[in-house]
């Protein structure tokens, strides 16, 4: 029998079969038929669940929705009018049935609709990103004035569009809600977890220092990847993974917006080096050695990537590269690339014009001390193949780079 938060995933879609023609009986049932096939759900079950908060067995609440919409049929003969089908629903059990003494209608416009303050999100029940952030702000100031850790992780799902493009919206949504089950059962009381932006999340841990919301991180991604291993379509599993990135107040950042995005930069560093893994963020992070760009051979040009995915073809001035490593590439910039962005990175050795052109994405951002409108920008390369990185070691090596201090 199915459980109201079973029957709540499909409420979106239940409400729709039923504004989509309200007077048009045949539609409504062939529309719930689908629902039933497409996603896999006792649909009548949950429909009168949804509406009356009554469980019922799929093969019964089938036989009382047609029953439901028989009665409507005669009370609209009646009453020489339409009759709403909720005041149907209520008759019914309340006359006619009579097996239930006390059902609950549900206003299905007044549940459906959300005050644009509310501080919660409706497909997932988290947070808003509003609310997570004032919260935040609560909290840096709490840590300050205490002298208390704090740790911010951002989440995002590897993947998402290319699972919802595949096998709909509904299971997309369900996906979601799935996600914000287990980030909220994977924190304590005094953690919040919210929906930041689509397929987005963050998380607020107090009183965490930063190998401890690390550990946190990664135990979340740990559980999401066996649970949707588990969880298959047509027999095959759905393989969502996630990608974490972790900051830390006040080291990282000082205000709770900046705190954000550098968790945010830490994600994004993460799923450059290819995804479903947690990335901590590091003021200055030298994984590789760095070379600068003054006294060798190499001349670096970076432009945005097309919009259809392919390599733009990058002006002759633009950007100025500061220094470059195997791993990523930091310049000047008057453009604000925003976080996330990819970018086309071409490296040519004037000596004997060799090429070797690279993807990579900006994941971090500042603005220089000075004149506005000035910004430095890390972006990390997005190695294509197993040996690309050591085609990049090979090109700087002949190149004659500086290591840089």
């Amino acid at each position: 029998m199915i459980t109201l938060e079973e029957a709540t995933r499909y409420k979106d879609e239940l409400v729709a079969a039923l504004q989509e023609d309200a007077h048009n009986e045949e539609r409504i049932l062939k529309r719930l038929d689908q629902i039933r096939t497409q996603g896999g759900v006792q649909a009548y079950s949950a429909l009168l669940l949804v509406l009356t908060q009554q469980a019922f067995e799929e093969s019964e609440a089938r036989r009382h929705w047609e029953a439901i919409l028989g009665h409507r049929r005669t009370l609209g003969l009646a009453l020489q009018r339409e009759v709403g089908l909720r005041v149907a629903v209520l008759d019914y059990f309340l006359n006619v049935n009579r097996q239930l003494t006390g059902p609950r209608i549900i206003d299905l416009i007044l549940a459906e609709r959300q005050e644009p303050s509310s501080p919660i999100d409706r497909a997932t029940g988290l947070w808003t990103a509003r609310h997570f952030l004032s919260c935040l702000q609560k909290e840096t100031r709490r840590a300050k004035r205490y002298d208390l850790d704090l740790c911010v992780v951002y989440v995002d799902l590897d993947n998402f569009r290319e699972v919802n493009e595949r096998h709909g919206d509904l299971v997309g949504s369900i996906l979601l809600r799935e996600v914000a089950i287990l980030l909220k059962n994977k924190i304590r009381d005094i953690d919040v977890a919210a929906r930041m932006a689509g397929e987005e999340f963050g998380l607020i841990l107090p009183e965490t220092e930063r190998m401890g919301a690390y550990l946190v991180a990664e135990r979340i991604r740990k559980e999401m990847e066996r649970h949707f291993l588990r969880r298959d379509i047509d027999g095959r599993p759905i393989a969502v993974t996630l990608t974490l990135g972790v900051a830390k107040y006040p080291e990282d950042a000082a205000t709770a917006d900046r705190l954000v995005q550098r968790a945010e930069e830490a994600m994004h560093q993460a799923k450059a080096r290819g995804g479903n893994n947690v990335g901590v963020y590091y003021r200055e992070r030298r994984n590789f050695i760095r070379f600068t760009l003054e006294h060798g051979t190499v001349r670096i040009r970076v432009a945005p990537a097309s919009d259809d995915g392919l390599h733009a073809q990058a002006p002759p001035s633009g950007p100025e590269p500061r220094n470059i490593s195997r791993s990523g590439l930091l310049f000047d910039s008057d453009t604000p690339f925003a976080i996330g962005v990819d970018l086309v990175v071409l490296c040519e050795d004037v000596r004997d014009g060799g090429r070797l052109t690279l993807r990579a994405r900006v994941v971090r951002i500042e603005e220089l001390e000075g004149p506005p409108g000035r910004y430095e920008v890390g972006a990390a390369f997005l190695l294509e193949w197993e040996h690309q990185e050591a085609q990049v070691a090979e090109f700087l090596r002949r190149g004659g780079l500086v290591a840089h201090p």
